[in-house]
């Protein structure tokens, strides 16, 4: 069993090139940030947190469930994350730091995690926090099965959990799985108390039944409408990168499911909301020059937004027609089209991703090129001015759920550029039950894609399965623990996708977070999901 090395404050410490690596990303990230400021609102800039007040936060999409193992999606993972804990914490440039373990150890082949945990926890219910605890947490997850299907994806295959003794646990998989210590950092694997795994499914998706250590606990379910965390004045284990190390500022965080993105961006500019997530591009931009408003500008660690190709539909079976395709987008002309803060995809992952490498180059626009590729591949002009080979249309459809109908202004832009070399574009949302079942049966030619799981593993789920080489990359992946190394591989992931043109990219995956500057979120995780131990207000 290999001991990651560690540096003075517990963090993994990396090897001399990969800390070079991360350290320019990380200047990257900086310089990013510093031009959000400066473009956009004024930063209220106040060192010196504020006790008490309520954070009204608005979510989109939300239901009533509290469970964050299958309310997984990053705006309502935001409130739910300040009520469970983490065995590790994912800090922005990819390293892990200790929460509820205090340290642990991965074997050579990533197939052994070990936890040590600590021995000074409590769930808010008063059970204690131990190994058997993580155990049945995890447990109750893989005897949900698909139910849970998002959570047991990352754990992957799992042979078994021990509890050699009460503060060490031991998570053995079938096969190598190196994101697996990104999985349990997230808030979907967030450890709960034993009466919440105890719970039937359905038991955990209704009024209060998740019970976990976060700093706040659930007092109040509105249905449909939202619910109420309260502060947790005996918490005192925060992740190890939190500047409070003791109860939150907060008193209360009011979550309220507002599903119009007009009248929740109303909202937050009267005051009646301090922070919201998902805005419609007009808002965006408004916000980006607000002095009361911050949005954050920084794309989601995952995978660009973009078009996903059905390689079984005829016509996206050949790629020479999914490089004419890719190359007859002009992201500059759907840039434009977008919100002021929306910016150009320069690979597979998105750029705050911590395994992203600039691709830029082979992202390009070439109209020409591409309609020689459409001649070559057979593809003719018809009467309509549709392409058509042997009594086929050239005509494609992409879905798409509700929460994309943003996206359809920019997606019409891609629907001109692609009608002018003779290929049709359908496109249209559809609901999640429709969409699924358009997916699972493979009835389109595009799905509206992206991902926003901070690790080099977040291509697989998309496009596993398409390509020999691919997925002999994908198993590399999973069976090196080496950030660098990973790295490496993940580099060369994104340019299969890219060159083989599996994947249309269109813009680098923002969906932000927008706050009034009374409003303090100073520590993030690589998901880019902040820390609500450390937020406070400032109080009039």
């Amino acid at each position: 069993m290999k001991r990651h090395l560690r540096d003075a404050t517990g963090r993994v410490r990396l090897p001399r090139r990969a800390t070079a690596a991360l350290a320019l990303f990380t200047s990257a990230g900086l310089v990013l940030s510093g031009c959000a400021a400066a473009g956009g609102g004024v930063q209220t800039v106040s060192s010196t947190p504020v006790k008490g007040g309520v954070l009204k936060y608005r979510a989109a999409g939300g239901g009533k469930s509290l469970d964050p193992a299958t309310t997984t999606g990053y705006g309502l993972a935001v409130p739910l994350r300040g009520l469970v804990d983490s065995l590790v914490f994912n800090n922005p440039d990819g390293t892990f730091a200790p929460w509820l373990a205090t340290k642990w150890e991965v074997n050579d082949n990533a197939t052994r995690y070990a936890f040590t945990l600590r021995q000074d926890v409590t769930f808010s219910n008063g059970e204690k926090f131990d190994a058997t605890a993580v155990r049945l947490s995890y447990q109750a997850l893989r005897d949900g099965g698909a139910k849970y299907a998002v959570a047991n994806q990352w754990i992957g295959a799992l042979a078994q959990i021990t509890t050699p003794d009460p503060h060490t646990v031991v998570f053995d998989l079938v096969k190598p799985n190196s994101s697996f210590l990104q999985a349990v950092s997230s808030t979907v694997l967030g450890v709960v108390a034993p009466a919440t795994a105890r719970l039937p499914f359905e038991k955990r998706q209704e009024g209060l039944g998740i019970i976990g250590s976060g700093p706040f606990v659930a007092a109040e379910s509105r249905g449909e409408e939202g619910y109420t965390l309260v502060r947790r004045d005996d918490y005192a284990w925060a992740p190890e990168p939190a500047a409070n190390r003791g109860a939150p500022y907060l008193d209360k965080i009011e979550v309220r499911n507002i599903q119009d993105n007009s009248i929740a961006a109303a909202e937050l500019r009267s005051g009646g909301l301090d922070l919201l997530h998902n805005t419609e591009p007009a808002d965006k931009t408004e916000f980006s020059t607000s002095r009361d408003i911050t949005i954050r500008r920084e794309p989601l660690p995952g995978s660009a937004l973009g078009f996903a190709a059905n390689t079984d539909v005829p016509g996206l079976d050949d790629v020479r027609v999914r490089r004419a395709l890719a190359l007859a987008v002009d992201r500059d002309a759907v840039l434009k089209r977008a919100s002021a803060i929306d910016i150009a995809p320069k690979g597979a992952y998105t750029a705050s991703n911590p395994y992203f490498t600039d691709q830029s180059d082979k992202i390009r626009t070439d109209v020409a090129a591409a309609e020689r590729l459409l001649d070559e591949a057979g593809w003719r002009r018809g009467a309509d001015g549709v392409r058509a080979k042997a009594g086929a249309r050239l005509s494609l459809e992409l879905v798409y759920s509700p929460s994309t109908i943003s996206h359809e202004p920019n997606i019409a832009v891609v629907q001109s550029q692609w009608k002018a070399i003779g290929v049709e574009l359908k496109f249209g949302s559809l609901t999640q039950a429709e969409l699924n079942q358009r997916l699972q049966s493979g009835n389109y030619s595009f799905s509206w894609g992206s991902g926003t799981r901070p690790d080099a593993d977040v291509l697989r789920s998309t496009y596993g399965g398409l390509d020999e080489e691919l997925d002999e990359v994908f198993d590399q992946i999973l069976a090196e623990p080496d950030i660098a190394a990973r790295k490496a591989l993940a580099t060369r992931a994104s340019e299969i996708v890219l060159d083989e043109a599996y994947y249309i990219p269109l813009y680098d995956f923002i969906q932000p977070l927008a706050y009034r500057n009374s409003t303090h979120l100073p520590l993030l995780e690589a998901t880019h999901i902040p820390w609500l131990g450390d937020a406070w207000i400032d109080q009039q």
